[in-house]
């Protein structure tokens, strides 16, 4: 009984080159999934624990296939599922809008309308967050809340390219007083004095900083990965600062798309079970 156990826990996804037989039954499973109307990404994770492959490598497949054999695969006329194209429906836009102001209205956060629009809508999470921002941008009146926006802060220029420079004569010693020791100390106290409050608090101006655009941000990452720790919302903080927030969000939304999100999750889970003690 303990040793099914331990086999059930140490078996790894198979790596490598796909067989004949292994294509044969992607490529009928996917025709036949799609003929009964099933959305691809069932297909494709059923797929995966049907020969127990991963889901990214799966997913990479099928497009190699697709290229490949175009022809054994159904048209995009009778499978709206898999030639979907970048364009959105009036219809679609229509169902987001509403979703967005219905969810808002119930004090919702946006994740909960994007996951909810993602059962309705054969689209990626990352897709409807892009079309929200567009939707919202190009029609604005139709939206009942609009998230504030980021005020822009003037760019300062440096004092020497606004006030010129006093260019005083040397010969006159008037014009550079020496201070006395006890000035000097005072003047060092006081600096050292700044520096050490300064790294004591290395936070205290990000928190400060913090807009509600980034608190939909931290909200959306610990509803999928838990509470941050304050060093981890420091460095999230300084990615938003960096690329923006709506960088941010979408590639927050679309990590689960990238075919190596699935091996890091996979190297994580090996380190965990490595340092995890079992009774």
């Amino acid at each position: 009984m303990l040793s099914s156990s331990i086999e059930m826990v140490t078996i790894d996804p198979k790596k490598g080159r796909y067989t004949d037989e292994e294509n044969e039954i992607i490529i009928n499973s996917i025709n036949e999934g799609l003929q009964q109307g099933k959305r691809e990404r069932e297909i494709l994770r059923e797929l995966s624990e049907k020969l127990n492959r991963g889901y990214a490598g799966i997913m990479s497949h099928v497009r190699k296939l697709r290229s490949e054999y175009p022809d054994r695969f159904v048209s995009s006329d009778d499978s709206s599922s898999t030639g979907r194209l970048n364009s959105w429906e009036p219809h679609e836009e229509e169902l987001v809008i509403e979703a967005v102001n219905t969810y808002s209205e119930e004090g919702k956060p946006l994740s909960a309308t994007i996951a909810e629009l993602e059962k309705k809508l054969n689209r990626t999470q990352g897709a409807i967050y892009q079309r929200i921002y567009t939707l919202r941008r190009k029609y604005p009146e139709k939206f009942k809340h609009l998230p504030p926006q980021r005020p822009r802060r003037r760019r300062k220029l440096p004092d020497w390219q606004v006030n010129l420079p006093v260019i005083h004569d040397l010969n006159d010693t008037s014009a550079f007083p020496n201070p006395s020791p006890e000035e000097l100390s005072s003047t060092v106290e006081n600096q050292l004095a700044t520096a050490a409050n300064h790294i004591q608090s290395p936070q205290a101006s990000l928190q400060n900083w913090s807009t509600s655009e980034e608190e939909m941000v931290f909200k959306a990452f610990e509803e999928r990965y838990g509470k941050l720790s304050p060093e981890g919302k420091q460095k999230l903080t300084q990615l938003m600062r960096q690329y923006g927030c709506t960088h941010v969000s979408i590639t927050l939304l679309t990590l689960s798309d990238d075919k190596d999100f699935a091996n890091i999750i996979i190297d994580f889970l090996t380190k965990r079970l490595q340092h995890s003690k079992f009774i």
